[in-house]
């Protein structure tokens, strides 16, 4: 009995994931299923949530948070939303000050068009 007892009690130990894990594999299933919008509210939890234990954070979760901010930066921009989107690549810099944070942030304020280059508005004529 204790010869089956204690792998089983490794392997649940090491197969439960947490609420903010499992958001995260939802938000990017729904993210490659097209489904942008849910993809930000399960990415949205997963900060959410773990802005509320801010001061006890380790390390993966450091990280984690920095993959949900990244992630929601990559939606934002897919949707054309820069404006939020540069604000969440920035947060995941932040947090976790890697290659790939910056590069996503650089790839994204590339993308919002500079004053020169926003339509501009045409005055109605009077007659």
């Amino acid at each position: 009995m204790k010869k089956y007892l204690y792998p089983l009690l490794i392997f649940l130990a090491l197969g439960c994931k947490g609420d903010a894990e499992l958001a995260m594999e939802r938000g990017i299933q729904y993210y490659q299923w097209e489904m942008i919008e849910k993809a930000v509210l399960e990415f949205k939890f997963v900060v959410h949530n773990l802005s509320s234990q801010n001061e006890k954070l380790d390390y993966s979760q450091i990280r984690l948070k920095s993959r949900a901010h990244h992630n929601l930066a990559v939606a934002y921009a897919k949707k054309e939303w820069y404006d939020d989107a540069v604000l969440e690549a920035r947060e995941a810099f932040e947090l976790f000050p890697s290659d790939d944070n910056r590069k996503v942030m650089e790839l994204i304020q590339n993308k919002i068009p500079t004053e020169s280059q926003k339509p501009v508005k045409q005055k109605p004529t009077t007659p």
